[in-house]
This record gives structure tokens, sequence and C-alpha cells, in this order.
């Protein structure tokens, strides 16, 4: 989004979030421009490949992303060398802070870290707030951290400038206490100031789909039934994490089955086939003779092109016979559907069928 200052804030319907890993910025990239130009979403920096420094990661982030808030990756294995630099409390996040100077379209987001006192943190918000116009806080933690909440929107000039996103996690399997937890927080923030903004993000894409079924099933996006259990668009913007598992693990030597993921707007549908099976060519077939399958969405999305395009040719499409494209192909694909979704739009009228998908 080309906004600045509150105007920003209002505009934002969907806020995903992604980390600054190959597979997510690819999915993201790959957006159609009409897409891109409704959303402004959260980028965690961390490592990307060998790039382990916070500052040259933002620039590849920036270059390739383009408007967004910008988060650090806290998680252990995901950080860059020089994490702790930048979540310094000393002077306020002054490192963090003046990282952006100079950086045209991006905003930093107020870092909320485990066990810092509230004063730095605090500061940070007012002096984000005065240098940018608008002022994000992400919390991991949204009970432990309602004091800090409340404090921030006590404190800052007009809470018309703030945004507070509940970053509830990995939900499939725990919905009734996530929406309670989101529930009484946000209550408690509203009676600070009922205007308060407040997005809600979280994700149910589990870490291994094998346990859903073999070789085919489907997945219903838990993160929309948080929403609407909440209440809507009534009480918070929604967000999610764009079709990824949200926890850190640790990688396993277990080999993979091709697997490709299709997005639908309340689901993902997958197909699993093993190499003596097919591949992911037979993967591919199998989701363009299911119902699900949308030719006309192939025509203008990215990932669903890619689906498209393996399923019709004879060998699998450059770079796309290992799992990580296709993970940014479902980035891509869910990132589109729910765009679409909370936009308000009727889902045509947007699309130019001469627009280049790059």
């Amino acid at each position: 989004m080309n906004l600045q200052g509150p105007a920003l804030l209002e505009a934002i319907r969907y806020l995903p979030t992604i980390r600054s890993r190959q597979a997510e910025l690819r999915g993201y990239s790959e957006l159609r421009p009409s897409t891109k130009g409704i959303i402004h979403p959260i980028v965690s920096v961390g490592k990307l490949g060998r790039v382990d420094g916070v500052a040259q990661v933002l620039d590849t982030v920036t270059e390739r992303i383009g408007p967004c808030f910008i988060d650090l990756n806290p998680h252990s294995g995901q950080t860059c060398a020089d994490f702790e630099t930048y979540a310094d409390p000393s002077d306020n996040y002054g490192s963090w802070r003046e990282l952006f100077a100079g950086r045209q379209g991006i905003t930093p987001i107020a870092l909320l870290r485990d066990g810092a006192t509230e004063r730095p943190f605090i500061r940070q918000v007012l002096l984000i707030e005065q240098a940018f116009g608008v002022v994000v806080v992400r919390t991991r933690r949204p009970a432990q951290d309602l004091p800090a909440l409340q404090a921030a929107l006590s404190a800052v000039d007009d809470v018309n400038n703030v945004l507070i996103v509940l970053d509830m996690g990995y939900i499939r399997g725990a919905l009734e206490p996530k929406v309670a937890e989101a529930r009484r927080v946000i209550t408690a923030l509203r009676l600070v100031d009922p205007t308060t903004r407040i997005a809600v993000i979280s994700s149910s894409f589990p870490r291994a789909v094998s346990a859903y079924g073999d070789q085919s099933g489907s997945l219903e996006i838990t993160e929309r039934d948080l929403h609407i259990q909440m209440g809507g668009d009534e009480v918070a913007i929604y967000g999610d994490h764009a079709s990824i598992y949200p926890e850190p693990f640790e990688p396993s030597a277990a080999r993979w089955v091709p697997r490709i993921d299709y997005s639908l707007e309340d689901s993902w549908r997958f197909e699993r086939r093993r190499e003596d099976g097919g591949g992911f060519r037979a993967c591919a077939q199998a989701l363009m003779a299911s119902p699900d399958w949308d030719e006309a969405w192939a025509n203008d999305v990215w990932g669903a092109g890619k689906i498209r395009e393996t399923a019709n040719a004879h060998q699998t499409p450059p770079g796309f016979g290992s799992p990580a494209n296709w993970i940014a192909a479902r980035v891509n694909m869910h990132i589109e559907r729910q765009s679409l979704a909370f936009s308000g739009l009727d889902g045509e009228e947007d699309i130019d069928p001469e627009e280049p998908l790059g």
C-alpha cells in the first residue's frame, strides 16, 4: 500500500506475516501487483540462506517485498548473528530504530522482548510513533504482555496511530483456549481505549500433513474460525502466517515425499505421491482433476499456474523438483485467496487479464 500514517492502518483488512526465508519471500514476490496494492505485510527478519546480518537481510527484504512492517525473528536457529545488537533495549532500542533511517516504505515494529524492562519499550513506542506516524506492536505472548500493551496505549500521542498485533501462534487443536485468551486481552485493551486497533494473527498449517492423509487430504484453515469466533472484522483485523507452520523446530533427516498444496478460501487441499507413484506431476494432475480446481484462477495466480504447468509437462519445471518452491507456491496462493476474501472486492473487476505474472 502506498499510504502513510493512520490512513495506512485504517486501510488494512488482511495482515499476512512472513519470514525472510527464500520460499516465503518468493511466494510473496510473485503476487499480482493488484494484490500487493491492497496489503501491507509484516516481515520477520532472520537468517536468509548464508546471509545472517540484519541490515543485509533487510536490504533484500526491501527489494523483494516493498512497503511493509519489519520485525525481528527471535526464534533460536533462525535469528541473525547480530540479533542481540538490534534487540538491545539500550537507548530505547536505539540500534533498531537507527537501522531504518533513510529507508523508504518500511516501518519498524516496536520490539517487545521477554524479560525486558517496560520503560525502554514505552520510549521506543513513542519514538517510532513520532518518526513514522504509526507504531505497530506485536506480541507473541498476549496474556503475559498485556500490562506492557496497556501502558503503551496509555502513553502514545494518539491511539489512532497504533496497531496492536496479537500473535496466537499455532492454533490447530487449541482453538477454544486461544479464542478465550484473545477475547480477554482485547477486552482489557479496549478498556484503556475503546477505539484501539487490533489485529489477531495465527496459523493452523501443521509441521507435517501426513497425519491427515497419506495420499490426499483437506485441512480446514482454523485461523478463519478463530477470527469468526472472536467476532470477525468488527472486533479485530484478520491475519495469519501465510500458510506456514509458525513454531521453530529442528530439521529432521527423514526423506520427504513429493507433495503439492492447493489453497482455497477456507481450507488447504493436498496431494502426496512418492516418486514411484508419479511424484510432483501426479500430485499436480490429481489437483487439476479435483472439483476444487479453478482453471481461470490458474491463469492469473503464479502458484496455481505452476501446478498446471507441472501437470502438463513431461518433466518437472526447473526448481520444482524439491519442496521449497512448492512452499512458495502455497504461500502465494494462500495470500491471494485471503487478500481477495477480506478486500471487499467481488473477485473479478480488479484483475487485468493482460497483466504479466513475471
